[in-house]
């Protein structure tokens, strides 16, 4: 029988390798393909910017996957399919991969977690801590001397990587496109994912129990909008689950009914105040 239930979560696992490689796939053909394209008008260029804007969100999901080992059974696969995953937001995977740990190992904690970077004390900040998240990795890894010539070797073939790509992409649909098509996407897809799936689910950094340091978003329109990134508090109590392992922890929301803004299951306002109280607001 053990030998049984073995087999069938191999069989679970390469299932869920598949489907997330494929999403990959899909999301960068979709993203960059429709570079190609070339919208005439307000309508078809705001459904262009839109799309492209959260299909590179999805590629930011699919590699938060690979960090935690769902995209392969090696590291070399986690890595080479994490890379892939970030092509659509121009992010090296390395740093990713070192910060997104450190998040989970000291979760809200000044100067040991990198995400706290994203705590701002005004709501003007939060546009350009968002969109200057991924540049302040490597400054924070190299401040801190966590960077090794082996990672540093893993970020010149990721940046070499995407240099390729889109140098090829400069030549085939020409700079305007480029830089018209790329630039409001990224700047809304840092947006998505920082604020809606990052600062909102860590809204009060506390640092107190486990459960009280992230937020889930209940409901299953949130869930398969983010492919599980909606679980926050799931994920940070249980990373060893993959995304469609996480839709059974899905929560549906309490009374009153239906609400146009996501709610989240957070926690004791007070547990809150008590933790900004200790971390000096």
């Amino acid at each position: 029988m053990l030998a049984a239930m073995s087999q069938e979560a191999r069989r679970n696992r390469t299932r869920t390798h598949l489907l997330s490689r494929t999403v990959i796939c899909v999301v960068n053909a979709g993203a960059l393909g429709t570079l190609f394209a070339n919208p005439q008008h307000r309508a078809t260029y705001l459904i262009d910017m839109l799309l492209r804007t959260y299909l590179i969100f999805l590629g930011t999901v699919m590699a938060h996957e690979a960090v935690h080992g769902h995209l392969g059974r090696s590291r070399r696969a986690n890595l080479w399919w994490g890379s892939v995953a970030l092509l659509g937001s121009m992010v090296p995977f390395t740093n990713f991969r070192k910060t997104h740990r450190l998040h989970h190992a000291h979760t809200n904690l000044p100067d040991k977690d990198p995400d706290y970077f994203l705590r701002s004390r005004s709501a003007l900040e939060i546009p350009w801590r968002a969109v200057a998240m991924p540049h302040h990795w490597f400054f924070w890894l190299r401040s801190r001397g966590m960077l090794t010539r082996g990672d540093l070797v893993e970020l010149a073939v990721n940046y070499a990587g995407i240099l390729t790509v889109y140098g090829v992409l400069l030549i085939l649909v020409g700079p305007a496109r480029l830089a018209s098509g790329m630039g409001p996407p990224l700047v809304l897809t840092s947006l998505l994912l920082w604020y809606v799936f990052a600062i909102k689910t860590h809204e009060g950094y506390s640092t107190g129990s486990a459960e009280s340091r992230s937020h889930n978003y209940y409901g299953r329109a949130m869930y398969w909008f983010s492919l599980g990134l909606s679980m926050h508090r799931a994920h940070h109590l249980q990373p060893g689950l993959t995304w469609l392992a996480l839709r059974d922890h899905v929560e549906r929301a309490p009374a009153p009914g239906v609400s146009l803004v996501p709610r989240r299951d957070v926690g004791s306002a007070a547990v809150f105040h008590e933790s900004l109280d200790g971390i000096g607001g």
